[in-house]
């Protein structure tokens, strides 16, 4: 008991610093952010004021939260978690100096905007804007969103080797230690990984969450040891960052029903709940407000083209009919047109104006669901667009490296932004074409290993082979985990709407972490038997 109620003290030097650091922000703020403060000239200017003051009230109590925890990071956290998070932040870090500011592609750049203003951005979710905001005011420069997603993420690859290497002590010896910290460690030095934490993107700290969340489940689940809000906050921001991990609302819930026996968790289960409805209600108003059902079309709009062109070719009534649905949405017409020169459905989404029609909820609602009429009228069609664009998502958005040199609009507003400007353009380029095994000459010229490497198949082989095995040994409740990220892979193969890695990034990173903490098992299992034969040995 004593231990515990040390472990929640409040360290007075750490709160004084938060004030200090909070009245600070209201002067380094202004170096990037261009809100509104105090100023009741307008009813448009109070509502803003209004907002300022609540964001910075938050900002407040996140300050106390952050130096509260550096404090006991500092003076209680054990060796091996303070050695695996400052040894990783220093390796990001560096990356980060010779790729400054980071890796920035495209929507980042709205979200950047939006950000400095207090605004969110709800086709990226709010979420994301959120953590913009609340980084750059503790770093008051774009490099600094990523900044504090790579220390973030140095965290939680702490806690996942801290909750490997002493969850299971008869399994990881002492004297292999070492060894386990090499093998842990190796799937978060693999280069996408790498890529993808200096990318200031939902889909970084999205992945990183979600294996933490799953790493929890496996090594403190069924102890039942965390307090009830943090597996279930941390579920319900993994619920609703991403589309496609909606899933979880019916996932976790049984999970923690199964693990409890249906008793011990409903509690967690029912927090768990609060907490998705309220982060999950903001994101779909802003995003009908903002955008309508645009982001949901553009997860159709590939298979769309193919599916439109069979109907075309076939042109019987039925089919006629279909697309007279469909031409209320989407001009079938320019989708041909489109197909004929070789165009995908995403890019006649943001190359051509004409593409999309104005259409009503209703008119919305029918294109669906002649969209899934077509899928099943064309399903040999359908599975083969979608295949290729699962094998073929090795793709990465725009080419960084022009960041600094080509004159489009997102790149001139981004320079005028306080260090902005890389250590030396010419390292930044090398190092970005290194991570992402481009050739030196010319970016958009890959290495004979790059779609290999920045490929989720073999992730999510990985997944699927061990899930054979376990259920094999009848190991139930990582089996179930391993289903639970693996359910993802077929929701994003139905709506991927571009062939982009991210989009199977937090499967990837999953499988790698399997699959190396399944190698450290091994090898401590095979120095385990090899000792007690050598002890046999002996003994006879």
């Amino acid at each position: 008991m004593k231990q515990e109620k040390k472990g929640l003290q409040l360290y007075k030097t750490a709160l004084v610093i938060s004030c200090v650091h909070f009245l600070l922000s209201f002067w380094t703020d202004h170096f990037i952010f261009r809100y509104v403060v105090f100023d009741f000239s307008s009813a448009k200017n109070i509502v803003k004021s209004i907002e300022t003051c609540g964001v910075k009230l938050v900002f407040l109590f996140l300050l106390i939260a952050v130096w509260q925890g550096i404090f006991y990071v500092c003076k209680k956290a054990d060796k091996t978690f303070k050695r695996v998070a400052f040894g990783y932040f220093l390796l990001m870090l560096v990356l980060l100096l010779l790729t400054w500011p980071g890796i920035w592609r495209m929507d980042e750049f709205g979200i950047l905007t939006s950000a400095v203003q207090l605004f969110p951005h709800f086709w990226q979710n709010y979420i994301t804007s959120v953590f913009y905001i609340y980084a750059l005011m503790l770093f008051p420069f774009p490099a600094g969103v990523i900044l504090v997603q790579i220390i973030c993420i140095s965290l939680i690859i702490a806690r996942l080797v801290t909750l490997c290497l002493s969850a299971e002590p008869e399994q990881i010896r002492k004297n292999k230690r070492n060894i386990c910290y090499v093998l842990l460690l190796v799937p978060f030095l693999l280069l996408p990984v790498l890529d993808s934490n200096l990318y200031p993107m939902r889909v970084s700290m999205h992945a990183f969450l979600e294996l933490w969340l799953l790493t929890e489940l496996y090594f403190n689940g069924k102890k039942n040891t965390m307090p009830a809000w943090y597996l279930s906050v941390l579920a319900a921001v993994v619920t609703v960052w991403r589309t496609e991990a909606i899933y979880y609302v019916v996932c976790f819930p049984l999970l923690l029903l199964w693990m409890g026996r249906g008793k011990k968790y409903r509690k967690q289960i029912l927090l768990y709940l609060m907490c998705t409805v309220i982060l999950f209600v903001p994101q779909k108003l802003g995003e009908k407000i903002t955008s309508g059902s645009q982001y949901e079309l553009t997860s159709v709009v590939l298979p769309l083209v193919p599916l439109v062109e069979a109907a075309h070719e076939t042109d019987t009534a039925v089919d006629r009919q279909l697309l007279a649905e469909i031409d209320k949405v989407v001009s079938v017409e320019v989708t041909l047109e489109g197909a004929r020169e070789g165009k995908t459905g995403i890019n006649l989404f943001w190359s051509r104006p004409d593409f999309q029609r104005s259409y009503t909820d209703k008119e919305f609602a029918s294109f669906k669901q002649a969209y899934y009429k077509l899928i099943l009228r064309y399903p040999a069609v359908f599975l083969k667009e979608r295949f290729e664009t699962f094998v073929s998502s090795t793709g990465l958005l725009e080419n960084t490296t022009e960041l600094f040199t080509e004159s489009v609009p997102n790149y001139i507003t981004f320079r005028q932004y306080p260090l902005s400007s890389p250590i030396s353009d010419k390292t930044r380029t090398a190092v970005i074409k290194g991570l992402e095994l481009r050739t030196q000459k010319d970016y958009t010229q890959k290495l004979a290993v790059t779609d290999l490497v920045y490929s989720a198949l073999p992730a999510v082989l990985i997944l699927l082979v061990a899930s054979v095995i376990l259920l094999i040994r009848k190991k139930w409740l990582p089996l179930f985990l391993l289903l639970t990220a693996l359910v993802k892979v077929p929701l994003v193969f139905l709506t991927a709407p571009s062939r982009l890695f991210m989009y199977y990034y937090s499967v990837y990173l999953i499988g790698y972490a399997v699959l190396f903490y399944s190698v450290c098992l091994l090898t401590q299992k095979k120095a385990k038997g090899s000792k007690t034969v050598r002890q046999e040995a002996a003994y006879e």
